[in-house]
């Protein structure tokens, strides 16, 4: 009974075709014979610190909890994408056009194609919607990405949403998100949603605000038209959910680069406004050279992660500077990192003025003894500074021994001498921590003048702006959890 019910049923056909044409009874071995071994237990791979990848070229140097770390936080087409590479059985998918959209923008990428023009292939929003109703187990599916178009139907993208509603991370983004298509959100619950990535473009915050409400459990707020009153309003409404709770917001980004509706005293009252937040991403808009400047600090007990890209708004008349004045950075970074006693990571970008022709770049503000009146937290393993000039002395008295990654860019006087290199050297023999592999300035290399561990000092393109996959938040994980970065 055991073999025959491993025999599937065109081979029991079979089998009984000859039998009745020889005429003669089907033997055990016959039986034997078309039998079915029995399906082997897939052995479940479970990485650990030491397991590495074979035969895989640069990923074997990887151990398989950091490859899984970093693949954690890469965006849903970067996931795909990356599973068509590595899945062979999936390969044959790159070469169905059909499946793609390909957007040329860049005059160089189409000479190279040999293209001339600007090529879009897109799907349409009803074929969007059949192509949700073919999936199975839809109410499922718990990650959710769309790029919206200009031509998406409204009730078409509701009507695709619909199909989710078990979602807990959802990206919409994109020119086509309109008024229509948020109030068509509005109408339905979202009880499961903990990370929403969201453009609004121009509505106003109530029609924001409406969408918000419907998602009481939300962790994580990605857009890049963050406001002072988006944030007070989703703060009243996650409270509300908890019945006068804290809301249980940890992560904040602002997507754009530019952010005129949220002023630095919107950033600092984040901080009260959400207790628990984590993770704080966020630009500005000031024009220097004295900006006002909230007298309180932002209050991030549980800050881990601060990045802020460009704190100036470059596009100023001629006779007009918008940057800081050495003053007024000092001001700022004691506004936003002394009451941040935990961070891992932090950025800091200053931002430099867009020029015309002929205009000279008015100097940039001086690092100087900023982290001396404002000492950085001990817990600190990534520092990023762009645009603010630096000079070894300014770090004196710094106490980073956690410290492992340190990233300048553009952090030099453009009418004096470039003393990056000599600050990442400074730094590497104050922090027991820091390797020079863990350093770059400029994404160029260096010669040391030390003979110590500086003798393979060297500067190598990580982490690289172009690149799109390797997460920010992967590798301070793969810190925390023990891993050597090599």
């Amino acid at each position: 009974m055991t073999v025959a019910a491993r025999i599937g049923e065109s081979s029991d056909k079979q089998l009984v075709l000859s039998s009745l044409r020889a005429g003669a009874p089907i033997s055990l071995k016959q039986l034997e014979g078309s039998a079915r071994p029995p399906p082997a237990r897939a052995a479940v791979r479970v990485g650990t610190a030491v397991a590495q990848f074979e035969d895989a070229g640069p990923f074997s140097l990887l151990p398989v909890d950091l490859l899984v770390k970093v693949l954690e936080n890469c965006y849903l087409p970067v996931k795909l994408t990356f599973t068509i590479e590595v899945c062979k059985g999936l390969r044959p998918l790159r070469f169905v056009a059909d499946l793609w959209s390909v957007v040329r923008t860049s005059l160089q990428d189409a000479q190279r194609l040999g293209h001339h023009y600007e090529t879009v292939d897109w799907i349409t929003s009803r074929n969007l919607v059949r192509f949700a109703q073919w999936l199975p187990d839809a109410d499922k599916v718990t990650e959710l990405s769309l790029l919206i178009s200009k031509g998406f139907a409204p009730d078409d993208v509701s009507a695709t949403l619909a199909l989710f509603p078990g979602v807990e991370r959802l990206s919409l983004t994109g020119q086509g998100m309109n008024k229509k298509i948020l109030t068509l959100m509005a109408k339905v619950q979202r009880p499961a949603l903990r990370i929403l990535d969201l453009d609004w473009g121009q509505v106003g915050a109530a029609t924001v605000l409406a969408v918000l409400k419907t998602a009481p459990s939300l962790e994580s707020l990605a857009s890049h038209k963050l406001s002072g009153d988006i944030l007070e309003g989703l703060a009243k409404l996650l409270r509300e959910a908890r019945q006068g709770g804290t809301p249980l917001l940890t992560r904040l980004r602002q997507t754009g680069r530019y952010a005129e509706n949220v002023t630095p005293f919107a950033g600092v009252a984040a901080g009260a406004l959400f207790p628990e937040l984590q993770e704080f991403t966020i630009s500005f808009a000031l024009r220097g050279p004295s900006p006002p400047l909230p007298t309180a600090p932002l209050q991030g007990a549980n800050l881990r992660r601060l990045h802020i890209y460009d704190m100036i708004y470059g596009f100023t008349a001629s006779d007009a500077s918008p940057h800081l004045s050495d003053a007024s950075l000092a001001c700022f970074i004691k506004t936003f990192v002394s009451g941040c006693p935990r961070l891992e990571s932090l950025c800091l970008s200053h931002g430099r003025k867009y020029l015309s022709r002929g205009e000279t770049l008015p100097r940039l503000p001086r690092l100087g003894k900023s982290f001396q009146a404002t000492p950085l937290p001990r817990t600190l393993v990534m520092l990023e500074l762009k645009e603010i000039v630096v000079a070894p002395s300014d770090f004196a008295g710094c106490e980073l021994p956690a410290l492992a990654l340190v990233r300048l860019k553009h952090c030099k006087d453009e009418h004096g001498p470039d003393l990056q290199k000599d600050t990442i050297e400074e730094l590497c023999m104050a922090c027991p921590k820091l390797e020079p592999s863990g350093c770059v300035a400029d994404e160029h290399r260096f010669e040391p003048k030390h003979s110590s561990k500086l003798q393979q000092a060297r500067v190598c393109n990580y982490p690289a702006e172009h690149i799109g996959g390797l997460s920010l938040e992967g590798v301070l994980d793969a810190l925390e959890r023990g891993y050597t970065l090599y």
